[in-house]
């Protein structure tokens, strides 16, 4: 396969063995360059086609073999066809608790755009929310985009957003319409709903705004608000501030990555000075806050995360093989994050560390930045 302009690290053809000192992945001066927004993640083919036998009509061959399909091992894949069925549950009966099987295995998966969404639908709160006649209403919506009608739902959030809003379904139809906005490349006009109900609510549903605007604002470049927008959300994700126990992991893992990416934003200095604590004391924060709840959710990139900071190697290698196991994207974003976090243990002075991480570096095929 040869490389085209524009392709993915993921796309690209294997490396030999040998082949360590990619320049894509560091910057003029050899340090890492920042981890990149979430990339999307769409439904793969074979699930877009039971969707479409779903939408055509055929209820029952398009559950079996989804539910084939999300039985098929720890996936993207399975984790499409779980939260393809989710929709086809609320689409059929609503929030009655038959959705909850689909949405709990996708949210205890890899997928950072689906896992989120799950763990805000199996919310207490977006549920209560959803019992109303407009909460329904966006309910409806909703299931349409779980189950291809992207349209239709955009047009259903869209309308809901702007016929109520300061009210908790307006908040929530906000956060919604942002997402599929962003689902749908339309980035720039999610910032708008996005803003609105992050400002106008607190806890679970401003934490979860917050995550989707920072991911527009990074794509922008701007780091600092990104910073400011993710830092409001990883508080009000937290349990202790109302947030919610299945959110918090997904949203200190997207702050922990921002600030290994980034570590001289002004919120990683101002941490360091007013609490007398290192730089990587910093950035370990989220992941180490992200692994002590994992209940619900538990992504692979939060345990590497945390491991990698006190070198325990062989939690760091496992935490990669849950990755690849989920698909080449994750994995790639699991090489990234070492590559991002290299320096933190470079810099502990352990002998044996520093070998260990020499050793990991090769194996995973990363140049050695320059510090």
């Amino acid at each position: 396969m040869s490389v085209r302009p524009g392709m993915l690290a993921w796309e690209r053809p294997p490396k030999k063995a040998n082949d360590v000192t990619d320049p894509s992945l560091l910057d003029s001066d050899g340090r890492p360059l920042p981890l990149p927004p979430d990339p999307l993640s769409p439904v793969p083919g074979v699930v877009e086609n039971e969707l479409a036998a779903y939408r055509a009509g055929d209820v029952a061959r398009a559950r079996e073999a989804l539910t084939a399909l999300a039985g098929t091992g720890r996936s993207s894949t399975s984790g499409h066809a779980a939260m393809a069925l989710a929709g086809i549950e609320i689409s059929e009966n609503g929030l009655d608790g038959s959705d909850r099987l689909w949405l709990e295995q996708v949210a205890a998966g890899e997928d950072p755009w689906l896992g989120p969404l799950a763990t805000v639908m199996l919310n207490r709160k977006f549920r209560s929310a959803m019992s109303s006649d407009v909460g329904r209403q966006i309910l409806a919506s909703l299931a349409s985009q779980l189950t291809g009608a992207t349209d239709a739902a955009r047009d259903g959030f869209a309308a809901a957003f702007d016929a109520h809003k300061g009210t908790t379904p307006g908040y929530v139809a906000g956060f919604l319409l942002g997402n599929l906005l962003i689902q749908s490349g339309d980035q720039d006009a999610a910032l708008r709903p996005l803003s609105h109900s992050r400002e106008g609510c607190n806890g679970t549903f401003a934490a979860y705004a917050g995550h989707l605007e920072s991911h527009v604002l990074m794509g922008q470049n701007e780091v600092e608000p990104a910073c400011e927008v993710l830092s409001h959300a990883y508080r009000s994700s937290h349990p202790v501030r109302g947030g919610d126990e299945g959110l918090h992991p997904w949203v200190a893992l997207r702050f922990g990555e921002l600030l290994a990416g980034q570590p001289c934003v002004d919120f990683v200095q101002n941490r360091m000075e007013r609490r007398g604590v290192s730089e990587g004391e910093v950035i370990r924060k989220p992941f180490e806050s992200a692994n002590g709840r994992q209940r619900v959710s538990a992504p692979a990139l939060a345990d590497l995360g945390l491991f990698l900071f006190f070198a325990e190697f062989k939690l760091v290698h496992a935490a990669l093989e849950r990755l690849r196991e989920w698909s080449d994207e994750r994995y790639e974003r699991g090489r990234r994050l070492v590559l991002a976090l290299h320096t933190f243990v470079k810099d502990s002075g352990d002998a044996k560390s520093s070998r260990s991480l020499a050793r990991l570096l090769t194996k995973l095929e990363l140049p050695t930045p320059k510090y």
